[in-house]
């Protein structure tokens, strides 16, 4: 399935939807997205079951005109830095033998077609095509041959970075300013449920800016899978119903170009899994 959070209009309360055949169709007795994948393949069932009854009476809607939230608002927002061989070597950074995280904000994800406003005090800001693992059951002490089965889903996520010339270490003292800026981290428009995509390790994923496609790679040259990411995160920090974790990005982004080429004002981004709708934000910033 794929699942989605919107409001109607902007006096109208959140609601889940699916997206069947190319309409809006309201899930019945689900609060949010999170809740309805904590309840499992049955929940997955139930919902599947109502969207379908909902569209047979006529109640889909259109995908447009509707306002778009971020599919979860998770409470742990992880990302991965270097998680990629072909950036890694384009840039002379040993594959690293964990993983590099670090946090993002929860106030970081937004969802499709809402606008990122820039704080003032940035002035370059990169985009940064990823995957969005969501969690659907609470995890700790995960085993990698077991982690995927804790997943709920995926879905598209711009990592937006603020950058700095020259490029310091990504190191406590300045990860949390570059990556944590409020609406820095959109994700959508939906979640495509993990009984859909078997293997994250199988997807292409695309970056589009104005239209022009800066970035396109599969997701096969992870230097550590997402099963693996699951193991090492949940040996120390227990994961929750829609937490997120952002699995790295790969050749494309704006600083390794020569000159380095940023975001402007009005850019709008697009992010894409191959064969799923493409999330699509506007960059502004402040005034």
């Amino acid at each position: 399935m794929q699942l989605a959070r919107i409001r109607r209009d902007s006096n109208s309360a959140p609601e889940v939807v699916a997206h069947i055949n190319g309409k809006l169709v309201p899930v019945a007795s689900f609060k949010d997205i999170a809740t309805l994948l904590a309840a499992g393949a049955a929940g997955l069932a139930r919902a599947s079951e109502a969207a379908k009854s909902a569209l047979a009476r006529g109640e889909g809607i259109s995908l447009e005109g509707v306002n778009y939230l971020a599919p979860t608002q998770p409470r742990v927002f992880l990302g991965l830095g270097y998680n990629y061989k072909a950036l890694s070597l384009k840039e002379g950074v040993p594959f690293s033998k964990h993983p590099e995280l670090f946090a993002k904000m929860p106030g970081c994800a937004i969802g499709h077609e809402q606008t990122v406003r820039v704080p003032k005090v940035i002035d370059k800001v990169d985009y940064e095509a990823e995957l969005g693992v969501v969690i659907g059951q609470r995890a700790s002490r995960v085993k990698a041959q077991d982690a995927l089965s804790y997943v709920g889903g995926y879905t598209n996520c711009n990592d937006l970075t603020a950058k700095l010339i020259p490029r310091p270490p990504e190191s406590g003292s300045v990860i949390v300013p570059l990556k944590g800026a409020d609406g820095f981290g959109p994700l959508g428009p939906f979640l495509v449920t993990s009984d859909e995509i078997r293997d994250p390790q199988k997807l292409t994923l695309i970056c589009r800016v104005n239209g022009v496609e800066k970035q396109r790679f599969t997701t096969d040259d992870m230097v550590h899978s997402v099963a693996e990411v699951i193991e090492y995160i949940t040996a120390r920090i227990t994961l929750e119903p829609g937490d997120v974790i952002t699995t790295g990005t790969s050749l494309g982004i704006g600083i390794i170009k020569q000159p380095p080429e940023f975001l402007k004002n009005n850019d709008v981004v697009e992010i894409q899994i191959e064969g799923y709708p493409a999330l699509k934000n506007r960059i502004e910033w402040e005034v």
